[in-house]
């Protein structure tokens, strides 16, 4: 259906008024006879019918309103002619209705022609004082109406001009809803002000970022070179009408740029761009920074008024929400696509950068080498010295790689301590061993924390494309794959990808699989080392050590399998069937010999993560069964302590308080064994093994063995020795004091039911130990 205009539908109205009313007198003057009024009254109905045609098919509302208008006048004369002073009143109606369909001074002239037509018509018929009164009233009926019809068409130009307006205005609204591009909304906004400001040129210009220079955000009718000219000018008090206006922050006027002061520098330069009127009103934002300025200018002198100040304020204010719309789109992208920290590239943007440099190096056959970087003790040095400090370490971090690197090449920080750099456009192989080695040396200084010297290298892993991989995940995955292998060989290290680490990759991927296998068809099985008491020679503790057996593959060693079940979480399935089977058969064997019997399970850091939630299912599956706490032990790893010290403080704590003791493993050989005591409550420490192996009567290794259990019986802590392979060691420790010890020497893993044979025959073997050894 067809939307009418308003004026359009008043006109069809009124014709169909007209039309209705006038069918009746036709068939008046048809009954009476009367043959003069039938034909004029049906000249004028076919006239009617035919504009009401013409303006409902054409919509042409000025061209018939004016022939209905001029029409209405000519056949209210015409009536008048015939009926004489009786048809006088029809011409004031006529009067008032000529000002809608005519133009103000086309119907004040035809109507004064009608009514001076008229009164020469009925002059005979009326006296003097009905001749005056009628003619006024016609007059003023004239000039009233000329007067309210010139006031409606002022008002009505006032609402088109805010209705034009308003539908700019909410076009603009819609492009910058749309996300548009800046300069695009900018361009419109400008264009629109010149529409509605007759001779003007508009340009807004925007504040950059040191808040010190403008720069052209849209001028699209200056001249280049005046546009080229004012790019980057400062602001300052006096610099023209936007640089004063943007530094102040208040709206500036200059009517006479050739003698203006403010514009001495600029004023040859806008006499050749032919402008001699420029004002400027500053675009801010509600808290009242300046973000740009929106220029007017005009080719001859002209004084603004206050309407135009009005106008432009309008449109500055859609400049001001266009620009803060940007500002935001651009903060938003910003951190999507750069780390908050480093303000280096992030994972996002690392992507968009590999595709844009494998298509130039397919386009250009060049090759591409890409470098990943994992610093290798950040975590214990976050740990020691808080997140402020290791913040500023990767911020350090950050800075020397990107000045180790060339100018095309890209750094990025895909989180944590791991960072990335693209280098295009490789030559040869000697080339990125270079800049590798700039990187290892450059991140092998020291950083200075709390007045402390702190070293933190990295294990660098590194692939070409498209010799090592064709696409981009590839091309990760393998320098990934290379970095663990420096990492593997002592950390501060290169390692380039190589068809051996491929192999070993998919050895562990299938690894993994078989894992997955074990776990669901319980291919694992339990053996018991045990732990023994050297004041009494009685073994009444063990550790219980799980094995792999491979249906096709055979025995897998824990050191192959254990790790990769860490990476992967499988290793909490692991131990829960690990702890099931033990904790079930230790009740059972404490029941059956009556002693008190307690195994220690290995436990990893994933265990005591969520508040320690599996360990403390462990907990509950005990006392659900009736086991007694004292008949497990748990052992911690250095890894768990370092991994988070104040939730691992708390569960293990907690730990301790339902009756199950904690022992910590491989006790020496971190990177702060002795510190952590402090923090951590608990029963037992293994000395590493390698102390032990190592130890003779006056080596250090002896030293810090005695050490060790002097510190701890201080501290009320039992000492388990680990790798008691010789006679010597075992005297040593004894001598040293020590409570426990494990190794070869006293015993080799059992396998469940040897281990219940020594239970039963109650250690008769290890009492012909304990006299050789005295």
């Amino acid at each position: 259906m067809i939307e009418r205009r308003l004026k359009e539908k008043l006109l069809l109205i009124v014709v169909a008024v007209s039309i209705l009313t006038l069918i009746p007198f036709v068939i008046l003057a048809l009954i009476n006879n009367d043959q003069v009024q039938f034909w004029v009254d049906l000249i004028v109905l076919f006239i009617l019918t035919s504009i009401f045609i013409g303006v409902y098919r054409s919509r042409r509302t000025t061209v018939y309103g004016t022939l209905l208008g001029g029409l209405m006048l000519l056949t209210v004369s015409f009536v008048i002619f015939i009926k004489g002073f009786d048809a006088i009143y029809w011409l004031y109606p006529m009067i008032i209705v000529s000002f809608y369909l005519l133009s103000p001074i086309v119907a004040s002239i035809l109507n004064l022609l009608a009514i001076t037509f008229c009164l020469l018509v009925i002059y005979d018929e009326m006296t003097g004082a009905e001749l005056t009164r009628v003619m006024s009233s016609l007059f003023l009926t004239n000039v009233f109406s000329l007067i309210f019809s010139k006031y409606l068409e002022d008002r009505n130009k006032i609402l088109t001009r805010h209705n034009t307006v308003n539908k700019i205005r909410n076009d603009i609204l819609e492009l910058i809803a749309s996300s548009t591009n800046l300069t695009t909304i900018l361009s419109k906004i400008v264009t629109s002000v010149e529409k509605e400001l007759p001779d003007s040129i508009c340009s807004i210009l925007l504040l950059d970022e040191s808040g010190k220079q403008l720069t052209v955000g849209a001028a699209p009718n200056l001249p280049k070179f005046y546009n080229d000219a004012i790019e980057g000018v400062n602001i300052g008090v006096g610099v023209g009408s936007c640089g004063h206006a943007a530094y102040t922050g208040q709206r500036t006027v200059v009517n006479d740029i050739q003698n203006h002061p403010y514009w001495s520098a600029w004023a040859p330069l806008a006499l050749q761009a032919g402008l001699n009127t420029c004002w400027s009103e500053p675009i801010t934002k509600s808290e009242g920074t300046v973000l740009g300025t929106f220029a007017v200018y005009y080719p001859k002198k002209t004084k603004t008024t206050p309407k135009e100040h009005l106008l432009v304020a309008q449109f500055t204010n859609l400049a001001r929400i266009a620009i803060e719309r940007q500002q935001a789109d651009n903060i938003i992208w910003k951190q999507a696509h750069f780390d908050s920290l480093t303000n280096l590239p992030n994972r996002n943007m690392l992507r968009e950068k590999l595709n844009s440099v494998i298509s130039d190096s397919c386009r250009e056959n060049k090759s591409i080498s890409l470098a990943i970087l994992d610093l290798d003790n950040f975590k214990e040095i976050n740990d020691s010295f808080g997140h402020e400090s290791g913040d500023f370490i990767l911020v350090e971090c950050a800075k020397r790689i990107e000045n180790c690197i060339r100018s095309m090449d890209t750094a990025f920080r895909l989180g944590g301590d791991e960072f990335v750099v693209i280098m295009p456009d490789i030559i040869n192989k000697q080339h990125v061993d270079s800049i590798g080695e700039k990187l290892l040396t450059s991140l092998a200084k020291p950083y200075f924390l709390k007045n402390e010297k702190v070293y933190c290298t990295a294990s660098i892993g590194i692939a070409n494309y498209p010799d090592d991989a064709k696409d981009i995940e590839n091309l990760l995955r393998n320098a990934d794959q290379a970095m663990y292998v420096a990492k593997s060989k002592g950390c501060n290290n290169v390692y380039f990808f190589n068809e051996d680490i491929h192999i070993a990759y998919l050895k562990r991927m299938e690894l993994i699989q078989d894992l997955h296998v074990a776990i669901k068809e319980k291919q694992f099985y339990i053996d018991y080392q045990p732990i023994v008491n050297l004041m009494n020679f009685k073994a009444t503790k063990a550790e219980a050590l799980i094995r792999w057996n491979h249906p096709l593959k055979g025995l897998i060693s824990p050191l192959d399998f254990i790790p990769l079940a860490e990476d992967t979480g499988l290793i909490s399935d692991i131990s829960d069937w690990l702890f099931e089977e033990v904790s079930t058969q230790v009740q059972y064997w404490r029941l059956k010999y009556k002693i008190d019997l307690q195994i220690n399970i290995n436990t990893s850091p994933l265990q005591y993560k969520n508040q320690g939630k599996q360990v403390k299912k462990w907990i509950e599956l005990l006392n659900k069964n009736g086991i007694p706490p004292e008949a497990i032990g748990l052992e911690i790893t250095e890894d768990l302590v370092m991994e988070n010290k104040m939730e691992a403080a708390v569960v293990i704590d907690d730990i301790r308080k339902k009756g199950i003791s904690i022992s910590i493993d491989d006790f020496g050989s971190g990177y702060s064994s002795f510190s952590y005591l402090k923090e951590f409550q608990v029963d037992y420490i293994k000395i590493d093994k390698s102390f032990v192996q190592n130890m003779s009567e006056m080596n250090d290794d002896m030293a810090l063995c005695e050490a060790i259990i002097v510190m701890a019986k201080k501290l009320k802590i039992s000492v388990i020795a680990e790798g008691v392979e010789t006679e010597q060691q075992l005297k040593l420790l004894t001598r040293a004091g020590c409570d426990f010890g494990q190794g070869f020497y006293l015993h080799r893993p059992l396998s469940q039911d040897k281990f219940e044979l020594l239970l039963s025959e109650i250690n008769p073997l290890l009492n012909a130990v304990a006299q050789a050894s005295e």
